[in-house]
C-alpha cells in the first residue's frame, strides 16, 4: 500500500509538470521505474493495458479523477456534446489536456457564454429542430445559436462545464453556486457513491449522501462495526464520523459559501424502479428533494 501511494504520487508529480522542461526530466526518472514496478501492473489487472486512449463525458468529473488515471498511464480526456449537436460540441485534446475543462470545440464549431452563463453554440452538426414540434425548436435555437440549457465558462479556448441551468442554487445570501461540482467532488471519496447538495434559497448548503455499501461494509468489518442491513450502517456513530472525515476534507477544497454545513446519510439505496434516477443513473435531484423533504428540513433546524 505505501509503494502504492508513494508511485501514485511520483506519477502527479510527473504528469503535471511542463512537458520538454527540466522539472520533466527529473521527475521520469522517478515515475518510469515507479510506473513499470507498480503502476503499469495496476493497469493490466483493471484491464486497461492496451487502451490509448479514453473519453468520458455525460457530466462533469473530477479534476483528480483525470490525474489518478493519466498518472496510471490511462490517457483519459474528457468531452461534450448533446444530442441537438448530433454528438461532440468540444472534447480534450490528447496533446494538450486541461483538467476541469471539457476541452476545446471541435472545427467548425462556435461557442460563447450568454449573459446569465448559459452555453451556446453554432454549427453545421447543429441540428435542425426537434421533430413537428416547433414551440421548443423556437426556444431552443434562437439566431442560429442553440442554447443547451448548461451553465459554462470559457477561458482562452477551453471550455468547462459547471451545471444544468435549471440546477444552479441561489442562496439566500444571493451566491450562485454549482451542486454538481460539490457533488462530484464529494463522489471522489471511495465511501461515497453519490450525493445531493441542497441550498437554494438557504442561508447554508447541506448535502444528502449515499454511501458507497461495499467499501463502507468493508470497512465496517475491518473495524469490526456491528451491523445487519444497510440502513444500520447509515446510523452507526463511527460510519457517520467516516463520511464527516470525507465531507472535511472536500470542505477544505472548496470555498466558505460552497461549503458544506450539514449532511445526512441517506437509508436506502437510489432505484430506478422508484423513480430516484434516471435510466443512465443520474439522480433526479427534485424527486429526491421532494421524497426526502422532511430529512432536508431537519438539517436547517
Amino acid at each position: 500500500r505505501l509503494l502504492f501511494k508513494l508511485a501514485v504520487g511520483v506519477g502527479l508529480k510527473y504528469i503535471k509538470t511542463e512537458k520538454g522542461s527540466v522539472d520533466r526530466f527529473k521527475w521520469s526518472l522517478l515515475y518510469w521505474p515507479m510506473y513499470w514496478l507498480v503502476l503499469y501492473h495496476l493497469k493490466r489487472n483493471l484491464g486497461f493495458e492496451r487502451v490509448r486512449l479514453a473519453v468520458c463525458g455525460a457530466a462533469p468529473a473530477s479534476p483528480e479523477l483525470f490525474e489518478f488515471y493519466n498518472a496510471l498511464g490511462i490517457p483519459l480526456r474528457e468531452g461534450y456534446g448533446q444530442t441537438e449537436s448530433t454528438g461532440v460540441i468540444a472534447v480534450q485534446r490528447i496533446e494538450r489536456p486541461r483538467w476541469g475543462y471539457v476541452g476545446e470545440p471541435i472545427p467548425e464549431m462556435e461557442i460563447r457564454i450568454a449573459e446569465d452563463g448559459e452555453i451556446l453554440v453554432r454549427g453545421p452538426n447543429v441540428f435542425k429542430g426537434y421533430f413537428k414540434d416547433p414551440e421548443l425548436t423556437s426556444k431552443t435555437i434562437l439566431d442560429g445559436w442553440l442554447h443547451t440549457g448548461d451553465v459554462g465558462e470559457l477561458d482562452q479556448g477551453f471550455l468547462k462545464i459547471k451545471d444544468r441551468k435549471k440546477d444552479i442554487i441561489i442562496t439566500a445570501g444571493g451566491k450562485n453556486i454549482t451542486p454538481a461540482f460539490i457533488e462530484n467532488k464529494l463522489k471522489f471519496s471511495p465511501y461515497i457513491q453519490d450525493a445531493v447538495v441542497i441550498g437554494d434559497g438557504r442561508k447554508y448548503i447541506v448535502a444528502l449522501i449515499l454511501i458507497d455499501e461495499d467499501n463502507v461494509t468493508k470497512y465496517a468489518q475491518d473495524h469490526r462495526i456491528p451491523f445487519t442491513t444497510f440502513e444500520d450502517l447509515t446510523k452507526n456513530r463511527d460510519i457517520i464520523r467516516l463520511i464527516d472525515g470525507e465531507v472535511k476534507k472536500v470542505n477544505k477544497t472548496l470555498s466558505r459559501v460552497e461549503s458544506i454545513k450539514r449532511f445526512a446519510l441517506l437509508p436506502r439505496r437510489f432505484y430506478e424502479e422508484d423513480g430516484d434516477v434516471t435510466p443512465t443513473k443520474k439522480v433526479k435531484r427534485r424527486f429526491i428533494e421532494k421524497r426526502y423533504k422532511d430529512l432536508i428540513e431537519s438539517l436547517y433546524r
